[in-house]
């Protein structure tokens, strides 16, 4: 637990926001519908060899609370990390 006045996130969640350790950032509390629909690029061709990509799409993509179009999101699977732009979310608002 992060004590009062301060908060830590994931060095991941620093990357995108594009902050440092010790960063002054505000944080507001909001609620946001269930996305229903993704569109995703894969970074490289390693993760078309995978042999089941979508049940391992679907099983990762349930760890992201929130997904914004236009990010790059990393997810691990079998000891090695790909990435991919999140292309289309809907309901977009």
């Amino acid at each position: 637990s992060a004590p009062e006045g301060s908060c830590y996130i994931p060095y991941w969640m620093m990357q995108n926001l594009l902050i440092e350790e010790g960063s002054v950032i505000s944080i507001t509390n909001v609620s946001l519908p269930k996305a229903t629909y993704v569109k995703l690029q894969p970074q490289h061709v390693d993760f078309l060899e995978i042999s089941d990509p979508r049940a391992v799409l679907e099983y990762a993509l349930r760890n992201f609370s929130c997904v914004t179009k236009g990010d790059v999101i990393q997810l691990p699977f079998n000891n090695k990390n790909y990435h991919f732009e999140l292309k289309e979310v809907e309901p977009q608002d």
